[in-house]
């Protein structure tokens, strides 16, 4: 059971680290959080700056968040 509870209470954390609104927040399920999280990952791996490029992009943010959300 204290296994569980630390990992709920991490999965709570990145949660609130996550670039939502404050109201979408609640309404997410840990698995909802987890997809999230990994998605949000895998593109900052894939979108990091070269050398050569201009400034860094954005990771996840504006319509393509609020679509993702909304599709959850």
């Amino acid at each position: 059971k204290a296994r569980r509870d630390q990992i709920n209470a991490q999965i709570r954390a990145l949660r609130d680290l996550l670039p939502l609104p404050d109201g979408d927040r609640p309404r997410l399920s840990y698995l909802h959080v987890m997809a999230l999280a990994c998605i949000y990952t895998r593109k900052g791996a894939c979108l990091r700056p070269g050398p050569t490029r201009g400034a860094p992009l954005e990771l996840l943010g504006g319509p393509e968040l609020a679509d993702l959300v909304a599709s959850l």
